[in-house]
């Protein structure tokens, strides 16, 4: 697909949103989509068997916004099914997955569309920020917002080499997945859909960093905006969470959720384990999956599973996992280490390692070296709505604030105390004021 030159006709986006129940935080992902007044826009909801009102929702938001559309699965097909189908309703253009706690910035599409045209790439990430929802993490919510700057265009092959020796696509700030943090042409994904024997795009139980990994070998570079263009909301429903929680309600979520991808087991060189929520072990999948499609033209060196053991096992000891699932992956990652011979090796850092105390979540606002986070009962960010317009100014005020900028507002404000302290124009002559006012000049002005 040729991306739009200055002045030729702008390109259809699609935003799916493959969701099940999270009724009211879906109304919200929905107001920051239907804010958007990009005109060659479509919003397809695919509902995966929700028992909340979601149909009611979406239809209400469909009959304010003809952009907006509604389908549904009864009974329910499950999560990796259900973005494969709303994948598959795009038409020819670009596509922004988001989840239904998610949302899209004030102009946000429109940034992508100039991003895009910017730099002849049909491939585009951002660091997406973060709200995390009252009660998550606690009573207020917070909102995450990464200080980086600048646009640039990232080389795919360096990319997947750092992704090979790092093994955590999530931290990968430039990780060019299409689901909230990044948009991706329907001609990459037809490319990746004609190298599967099934026709389908997505080859991995999850669906998230999957996109990011198999898209930077459809292209020899991709770009990458500083500037946001969606972000990440974080309830109390979320996936990731539920499998975090003790509680029953997410071990229940979490149940449901490893059931459905049961039939999918993760790559043979990870011993056709189940599926693991480890992050390394995720992407480890991916590159691996990605690497075996037929004529798909990234590069992946040689992965060290000694470093992928010990990445895990510093996964495990951050205090995040309850004894059920703490359990349940060392047995996983035992049968890894005993494919690749390495049983010894890691029977014995599984001895020796040690859980970090638990530490709790930063609260309230505040600056550390990757991003500065607001609080968000102090300036009245309640929902994904009110972050997504948050986000938006927030940065924009820093970005603002380049070195540059500051040297300039510096220079100004020293001229205009200069001129302050000048000598101006001298006074009337004393031969005009010492005599007193006639009559006539007493009203004069």
């Amino acid at each position: 697909m040729k991306t739009p030159g200055v002045g030729e006709p702008s390109p259809l986006f699609t935003v799916i949103i493959p969701t099940k129940n999270r009724a009211q935080y879906l109304y919200h992902t929905l107001r920051t989509c239907m804010m958007q007044e990009y005109e060659r826009l479509e919003i397809i909801v695919s509902d995966d068997g929700s028992t909340e009102n979601n149909r009611e929702i979406v239809e209400e938001a469909s009959r304010r916004d003809s952009r907006v559309r509604f389908m549904s699965h009864d009974p329910g097909i499950g999560m990796r099914d259900n973005f494969e189908f709303a994948l598959a309703q795009a038409k020819p253009g670009y596509v922004i997955a988001l989840g239904g706690d998610d949302g899209l910035l004030p102009g946000g599409i429109e940034g992508m569309r100039d991003t895009l045209r910017d730099t002849g790439t049909e491939l585009l990430t951002w660091p997406a920020p973060i709200y995390t929802y009252p009660n998550v993490r606690g009573a207020n919510g917070q909102l995450a917002i990464y200080h980086t700057r600048g646009t640039r265009v990232v080389e795919s092959q360096q990319f997947l080499a750092r992704q090979s020796k790092n093994l955590h696509y999530l931290s990968d700030i430039e990780c060019p997945m299409f689901y909230v943090k990044g948009v991706a042409s329907t001609k990459l994904i037809d490319q990746v859909r004609s190298r599967t024997p099934d026709g389908r795009f997505y080859s991995c139980p999850t669906p998230d960093g999957y996109s990011g990994i198999v898209l930077a070998g459809e292209t020899p570079r991709f770009a990458f905006s500083s500037q946001p263009f969606a972000l990440y909301g974080l309830s109390p429903d979320s996936q990731g969470l539920a499998y975090l929680s003790n509680e029953a309600k997410g071990k229940e979520a979490s149940q449901s959720f490893v059931q459905s991808v049961a039939s999918r087991p993760m790559h043979p060189e990870l011993a056709s384990q189940p599926y693991s929520p480890l992050i390394t072990l995720m992407t480890v999948d991916y590159l691996l999956t990605a690497r075996d499609l037929p004529g798909w033209a990234g590069t992946i060196p040689p992965i060290n599973y000694r470093q992928v053991l010990l990445n895990s096992l510093n996964e495990l000891a951050h205090a995040l996992y309850g004894e059920e699932r703490m359990r349940r992956e060392l047995a996983i990652l035992n049968q890894i280490a005993e494919f690749h011979g390495l049983s010894e090796f890691f029977l014995e850092k599984a001895r020796n390692a040690k859980r970090n105390s638990k530490r709790n979540a930063f609260e309230g606002s505040g600056i550390n070296t990757s991003a500065f986070f607001v609080d968000g009962a102090t300036y009245g960010i309640r929902n994904i709505f009110d972050a997504a317009y948050a986000a938006k100014f927030l940065f924009q005020a820093y970005a603002d604030m380049r070195p540059t900028t500051l040297a300039e507002l510096l220079a100004k404000s020293v001229m205009y105390r200069l001129r302050a302290m000048g000598k101006g124009a001298a006074f009337p002559p004393e031969s005009e004021w010492r005599t007193p006012l006639a009559p006539a000049d007493r009203t004069s002005v």
